[in-house]
């Protein structure tokens, strides 16, 4: 009688952890690591320099998880959202509107976790946030919003948050008016350093950027700090966020990532990330500090 009471005990017991595992969250279950952790950027410019800017963050993450780090660099936002989505890639550096299509489309489980506090430089103001610009060059004529009506202007890409979505909400508004109607001809370039080269080599008459990759291709000696004159200048926006799938690590992980990058000044290796990227520190960030561009991207379709 004490063993078949036991035996049905044991199994209820058993039945009862099986059906609790299967509606528990993600969190609350175990999570097995990855052997390789991948992590993906979208090049800004020509792949091998942002391959060689986030080198120190494949270096930190290695040293303080012990396990092999690779870098994946799909073609655009879009194909880097759907390989995070379906766990191809553990960790993302988005822009701050195709972070938010990724944490959309994965239902949270993409999720912003640190950011590169960006410093000043020959364009860029040093400040906790970023800004787009329109540029034109600085021997052109032109010097307002209302000098290049009828012009032809190159953004980025239809992805891009600096380099598309703000200057169609944020200056449509203050045109009251389309771009695509204010302006001659709109075009995307393909990219910030080529919308910039775009109208450095007459193809355009103005171009929408985000400040930082001015300063990256200063840099790079593609221009220098007065070849182009800024006459639009948007709100502040959330600077650019790594961003894991968080469901796909484990919480023990995640703090070892966290912590590698939070630290990144801490080695020679993260400070010549910090150069490369023209960045003082990396910080925390949450979800939350994107919630402005959300906002702005409900807008959206209103100004296309």
């Amino acid at each position: 009688m004490f063993s078949r009471m036991n035996w049905r005990v044991t199994n209820l017991l058993a039945i009862g952890a099986i059906a609790l595992s299967l509606i528990l969250p993600g969190s609350a279950r175990a999570v097995e690591d990855p052997e390789e952790i991948a992590i993906g950027a979208v090049p800004f410019e020509e792949i091998q320099l942002t391959f060689e800017k986030f080198q120190g963050v494949v270096k930190v993450i290695q040293a303080a998880t012990g396990k092999k780090v690779s870098w994946h660099f799909p073609t655009s936002y879009a194909s880097m959202i759907e390989a995070q989505r379906r766990g191809f890639i553990h960790i993302a550096y988005y822009g701050p509107k195709s972070y938010i299509t990724a944490s959309q489309v994965s239902d949270g489980k993409i999720e912003a976790f640190a950011q590169a506090m960006w410093a000043g430089g020959p364009y860029r103001e040093k400040k906790a946030g970023y800004h787009s610009y329109l540029i034109v060059k600085s021997d052109s004529p032109y010097k307002t919003v209302a000098d290049v009506k009828g012009k032809t202007l190159a953004l980025t890409g239809a992805s891009s948050t600096s380099g598309s979505l703000i200057p169609k909400v944020e200056l449509g508004r203050q045109l009251n008016q389309k771009l695509s109607e204010y302006f001659g001809k709109v075009f995307y370039a393909g990219g910030h350093t080529a919308a910039s080269l775009a109208v450095l080599e007459g193809k355009a008459d103005v171009a929408a950027v985000a400040d930082v990759t001015l300063d990256w291709s200063v840099d790079k000696k593609k221009f220098d700090g007065k070849t182009f004159r800024i006459i639009w200048k948007s709100s502040l926006l959330p600077l650019d966020p790594f961003a894991w799938r968080k469901d796909l690590l484990s919480d023990g992980l995640k703090e070892k990532i966290r912590n590698a990058l939070l630290n990144i000044h801490e080695t020679e290796d993260g400070r010549e990330f910090l150069k490369q990227t023209r960045s003082d520190s990396v910080e925390p960030v949450s979800d939350s500090n994107f919630d402005g561009i959300r906002l702005l991207n409900k807008e959206l379709k209103k100004w296309e």
